[in-house]
């Protein structure tokens, strides 16, 4: 009863705090504390959770671009108090490396001068600044920095994208970047599970996956290995996210099933998801420890405002245009267009 008392007592106080002090932040009125944080459904996620943890030195989380779910899921868990004390470390794919230290000061230092606004390059400066444009991810920064206010315990980010400058990049240097972010985000790993740190990945869901997968990109077919199935000698628990707009009949959101040969939701890959290709054998189990449904899948994140109102940053984003691949570019162009389309 203390335990369940202690917890209660402290996912309110995250909330408090993020009510009090998000008003005091430029990113006021475009970061909510919203987060649904000591529900009966998250509280069985959290269970579900802690037993992934016990389990494994290092548990993934399959991030979905312009879907808040996984992120929710991650702030959820790290508001119980028995997480949030096993953890050392969340390792993400989002975030250029060159920005680290600004990251650190921020989440651990109570006296920092650093705001979340001022850490904005950490996500516009990355390889693939799109796919981080979100609110979500301003968010779960800044709630971690309130969670390691309220508590002795530290939390820290690792961010595993190489260190570069877009500044002088070239096409060529960009596409070279792209390719070696994979052997950064192994090091990085390696290096969490060399120090013996408790760690949460934070990846894109094909990067988590524990077998290479076959995945359909138009007519072509691609053999895709993730870096995770590269990473066997590593104690690694994957959790795959819904990545369906369906419901699953019968499962109340939000649900996190570990998953087995004989799981209801061990479904062949094809069916889990259009980007998996037909006729394959493999099924979800193989790939995935477990299975989080946070309802059906929504890539609708709200992007703050004050990054909708940048012409500034606008005007980067049209000038990497030129450097970045064909579908990047295409990405720039579809968002300027709506942005400017609901200014005009």
């Amino acid at each position: 009863m203390m335990r369940y008392h202690s917890f209660a007592i402290y996912s309110l106080f995250v909330i408090v705090m993020c009510s009090v002090l998000l008003p005091y932040t430029s990113f006021a009125n475009e970061v909510s504390p919203s987060t649904h944080i000591a529900n009966t459904g998250n509280y069985e996620v959290n269970q579900t959770f802690k037993h992934l943890l016990s389990e494994h030195q290092i548990v993934a989380i399959g991030d979905i671009h312009g879907s808040a779910a996984p992120t929710e899921l991650l702030i959820n868990a790290l508001a119980d108090r028995d997480i949030f004390e096993s953890v050392d470390v969340i390792v993400t794919e989002f975030g250029n490396s060159h920005y680290q230290a600004e990251l650190d000061d921020y989440l651990l230092n109570p006296n920092t001068k650093v705001s979340l606004q001022e850490l904005e390059p950490l996500w516009q400066d990355s390889i693939y600044f799109m796919a981080w444009q979100y609110e979500h991810y301003r968010h779960f920064v800044q709630t971690l920095r309130l969670l390691n206010a309220s508590s002795n315990h530290k939390v820290r980010i690792a961010l595993a994208e190489p260190e570069f400058k877009w500044e002088g990049l070239s096409k060529e240097q960009w596409q070279s970047l792209t390719k070696t972010r994979i052997v950064n985000y192994e090091k990085t790993v390696k290096q969490v599970a060399e120090q013996n740190d408790k760690a949460i990945l934070l990846f894109g869901a094909m990067h988590t996956l524990k077998q290479p997968v076959s995945l359909k990109r138009g007519e072509a077919l691609n053999e895709f290995v993730p870096f995770i199935s590269k990473l066997k000698d590593l104690n690694t628990a994957t959790i795959w996210t819904h990545f369906s707009t369906s419901t699953i009949p019968d499962i109340s959101p939000p649900t996190l099933v570990l998953l087995n040969e004989k799981s209801e939701l061990n479904s062949p890959l094809s069916s889990v998801s259009a980007r998996f290709a037909d006729g394959t054998n493999q099924k979800l189990s193989d790939v995935a420890d477990a299975y989080y449904y946070p309802g059906p899948l929504d890539r609708h994140a709200p992007v703050p405002l004050r990054i909708k109102r940048d012409s500034q940053w606008h005007h980067e984003m049209n000038r990497r245009a030129a450097i970045v691949d064909e579908r990047v570019s295409a990405q720039i162009a579809k968002q300027l267009a709506e942005w400017q389309a609901k200014t005009d």
